[in-house]
């Protein structure tokens, strides 16, 4: 499947302050105000480009119609399953790039010159439009892409939708994000973001069961288990539905030590690699057992919009979904939460415990790097591997480094009669062969630094720090540890 996307590029005569004022006077115009993540039942974002324009997207379907509001020149631009991308100025005046034969559109619309040409970068002719506008990628955002300095938007926002931009915005500067809320809304009634609705759902169910949502700009509920070594963590990343315009979520849980690199809960959880979803639960729970229609509801829960188009009603239908609203998507979601994904967590209590968790669900986070900062330049922050040097002596950890071992060779055998595997029995006693010899070298790594004094005391100094520095953070996002 393709990409499908929409966002809309505005076009700034203002400078970035002026521009966020005149939303907000918009938005105020249209019954809202500005307010937390948290209360929001609207989000927008805006990424500034150099040339002047601003790419506006939400996961509100209300961006067309507030652009318009704001009486500014701007254009929507609208990928279809990658194949063709739709560029519609504010006057209705229409350009396609790339190939939409396929969804019956034979005559593709060029665009009036005199409307767009206005509209390029300084030192852009109207011929350079035309060239990019007339090729015929394989996937129509090379085109966009390539038209973007044309016209004077930054290549990385032109194609970007709402999950990619809210990404970005951890690092980018140049990216704004705005939440509102109702003046008058009914508490009961009033619409909500995912995050928001998540928070509330969730929060209600896992709040009684020790968890604490924290101060970040992302939705992730916090559990310290006693002892105060262990977190446990449930989260949610939004996801591209099956069209356009559906939209879905995924649900994700974890466990980390105060022992690992780094506990950093303000990035995106969709850019971490510690956790795991609802589908890895059931699946290391319910091994052998090839159960597609199970598989299907747990790997992503989608829900339609009030405004969705036959379109994806039909597609929804055929792949045999249930057709559901958000909250009835979250609903669901929490009752596969409890079944599969907490009873996992809940049984790592013990740093023992989060080992075997780890050489189950993410063996590559027990890995150590013995290195001059334990891996930390090389943004190795998440690792626990350190940890093992307080719960295994060396015989333990060859032990459990060989039945990581021998418990992938079992999952593939089975993955191989069941045709969901590329490996074959010559590749897969290849790669065995080449972990067991990775294995001899780190025990041997291992058994110098648990026995060698110096060496040693480096490792306890560290995790000493690691402790300290993690136990701050934490309490910094307001969990009491």
């Amino acid at each position: 499947m393709g990409r499908f996307s929409k966002t809309t590029q505005i076009k700034n005569n203002t400078d970035r302050v002026g521009f966020i004022s005149a939303f907000n006077d918009v938005m105020a115009k249209r019954g809202f105000v500005p307010c937390s993540e948290d209360e929001a039942a609207k989000s927008y974002l805006f990424a500034f480009s150099e040339g002047g324009w601003v790419t506006f997207t939400s996961e509100s379907e209300d961006v067309p119609q507030v652009a318009k509001e704001m009486n500014v020149t701007s254009f929507s631009v609208e990928v279809v399953d990658s194949d063709f991308a739709i560029l519609t100025l504010n006057n209705g005046d229409t350009v396609i790039f790339g190939d939409g034969s396929g969804y019956g559109i034979e005559d593709s619309p060029k665009g009036e010159r005199k409307f767009w040409e206005p509209l390029l970068a300084d030192g852009k002719i109207w011929e350079q439009f035309c060239k990019v506008r007339d090729k015929h990628e394989v996937f129509v955002e090379d085109a966009l892409c390539e038209a973007a300095p044309i016209l004077g938007i930054d290549t990385k926002y032109i194609i970007a939708d709402y999950n990619e931009l809210l990404d970005m915005a951890e690092s980018d500067e140049n990216i704004e994000t705005l939440y509102f809320k109702e003046k008058t809304a009914d508490k009961k009634s009033k619409p909500m973001t995912l995050n928001a609705a998540f928070v509330k759902v969730f929060g209600e169910a896992l709040e009684p069961l020790g968890f604490k949502k924290i101060k970040s700009r992302y939705p992730y509920f916090v559990r310290v288990v006693p002892g105060g070594e262990i977190i446990h963590v449930i989260t949610i990343i939004s996801e591209q539905g099956l069209t356009r315009s559906e939209k879905a979520f995924k649900i994700r849980g974890g466990v980390a030590t105060i022992y690992r690199g780094k506990i950093d809960l303000t990035i995106n959880p969709r850019n971490s690699n510690w956790f795991i979803e609802i589908t890895d639960a059931y699946s290391k729970t319910h091994q052998f057992e090839n159960n597609f229609e199970m598989f299907k509801k747990l790997n992503r829960f989608i829900y339609v919009t009030n405004n969705h188009h036959s379109m994806t009603e039909t597609l929804v239908n055929a792949l045999g979904y249930t057709k559901q609203s958000m909250a009835e998507a979250l609903v669901d979601a929490l009752g596969y939460t409890k079944q599969f994904l907490l009873p996992v967590l809940d049984n790592v209590t013990t740093l023992s415990e989060c080992a075997d968790f780890y050489w189950l669900f993410h063996p590559m986070i027990l890995s150590i790097y013995y290195d001059k900062d334990w891996g930390m330049a090389k943004d190795l922050g998440q690792s626990e591997g350190l940890m093992l040097f307080k719960i295994y002596n060396t015989r333990d950890y060859e032990a459990k480094s060989m039945e990581g071992i021998e418990r992938f060779k079992t999952e593939m055998l089975y993955a191989m009669k069941t045709g969901r595997t590329g490996y074959t029995p010559e590749t897969l006693d290849l790669a065995c062969k080449r972990a067991e010899e990775q294995t001899k070298k780190d025990v041997t790594d291992f058994d110098e630094y648990f026995n060698r004094p110096q060496l040693n005391a480096d490792v306890l100094n560290e995790l000493k720090r690691r402790k300290k520095e993690n136990i701050e953070k934490l309490r910094g996002y307001g969990i009491e540890i």
